[in-house]
């Protein structure tokens, strides 16, 4: 027995933690800056393990719940996220504050793989489905801007770290009791799957158009999610750490209705329009955010947000599209590997332009050249209209 909805419903929960745990450092690491007299070019390195992790630790946690358990898997994401993020929280120096949160990068890299696959094995329109449960991402990312920068505004940053912990730990026995009370099953369930084949050349042109998109897209996610607060912070004048939480927290709360929209007219339309529309479109407004300040410049990052989050559920469904059904959760490892893999090298060239320039301005020109490359790419991708019934 499973119940969908549950499913639905966990899956998007912990996409929201998910993105939350590996976002709110972002903002908290404002508040450890001062309070350790430590640069923040140095504190934002704490993060390379973790964001290495949240990459590499996809594919391992993908081929193990392909073989297992998907549910079981997120029950184990809940409670390895609580226990690391307490783990940060009780830091005194950079040593433990390292292993915490490059803990929390690993237990962090099971959603995607597993939340992913358990969602398009379990509903026959994929795109209004991962549309849903793309807005909890949006709002995990936002809420934790803004939740760390309440909770260090108010209690400290030990606490913005502990209390999403407990959270998420209480959340993994809720979702075992439901497990094992068989109202989500244990077992992995499918639905019936795409029935497309494909030739050799086709396959090989998609996944290496797809996979250098992924790359492309992930690291210009992962300029924009982890030197947003801190752009903020340096362009717009009189603004607190609550303030900046605040803006990121619309910001990719926005993002997460726009995912919604993507995943409807990915269940309508063209695949690889949608994906080509939302690529270009962020060329300009990166090149913008490289030279704007103050109101132009958080109206420039919340479109380039929508436009990066609107083609995500089309991306997930060509992954399925183009993947044997056994192997979904494997296929979705080596996507977040890719994609997150990113990750030590978007920290690297932050710190790096940061210790420079003491400003992020060709950070976004090289995103915008990415993205121009990337689009160029995804002319030759061979996708026609998916149909859901």
């Amino acid at each position: 027995m499973n119940n969908n909805n549950l499913t639905l419903i966990f899956s998007s929960v912990g996409h929201a933690f998910m993105h939350m745990f590996a976002a709110f450092y972002f903002v908290i690491i404002l508040a450890i800056e001062d309070q350790w007299m430590i640069s923040y070019d140095e504190l934002i390195r704490l993060w390379t393990l973790g964001s290495l992790l949240v990459g590499i630790g996809a594919l391992p946690a993908g081929w193990i719940s392909d073989r297992w358990s998907r549910s079981m898997m997120m029950v184990i994401m809940f409670l390895g996220m609580g226990f690391s993020s307490i783990i940060c929280g009780l830091s005194e120096n950079k040593l433990f504050l390292f292993i915490g949160l490059s803990l929390l990068g690993l237990f962090c890299s099971i959603y995607h793989p597993v939340g992913v696959a358990w969602i398009v094995n379990s509903y026959k329109k994929r795109g209004k489905a991962l549309g849903i449960n793309g807005i909890f991402g949006g709002i995990g990312i936002g809420t934790g801007a803004y939740v760390a920068g309440l909770l260090v505004e108010v209690y400290g940053w030990q606490l913005a770290f502990i209390i999403p912990g407990v959270i998420s730990i209480i959340l993994s026995i809720i979702l075992f009791f439901l497990i094992i009370s068989k109202y989500i099953s244990f077992r992995n369930i499918s639905v019936k799957s795409f029935d497309e084949k494909h030739s050799s050349s086709q396959l090989i042109l998609v996944a290496i158009i797809l996979l250098t998109a992924m790359f492309g897209l992930g690291l210009t996610f992962q300029f924009m999610q982890t030197s947003l607060p801190k752009l903020f912070d340096l362009r717009i004048e009189n603004i607190s750490t609550y303030q900046i939480g605040a803006i990121v927290a619309l910001i990719y709360g926005l993002s997460g209705l726009m995912s919604l929209i993507g995943g409807l007219l990915a269940d309508k339309f063209s695949l690889k329009k949608i994906y080509l529309i939302g690529m270009i479109f962020q060329i300009p407004f990166f090149i913008f955010i490289s030279f704007f300040t103050g109101i132009p410049l958080v109206i420039v990052c919340l479109l380039t947000v929508l436009f990066n989050a609107s083609i995500l559920p089309t991306e997930n469904i060509l992954l399925a599209k183009y993947t044997p059904r056994r192997h979904h959760g494997s296929m979705y490892g080596i996507k977040f590997i890719v994609a997150f893999g990113s990750g030590p090298l978007a920290v690297y060239l932050i710190s790096l332009v940061y210790k420079l320039t003491s400003e992020f301005g060709m950070l976004f020109i090289l995103s915008a050249i990415i993205m121009l490359i990337i689009s160029i790419m995804t002319f030759f991708l061979p996708v026609t209209k998916y149909k859901t019934n």
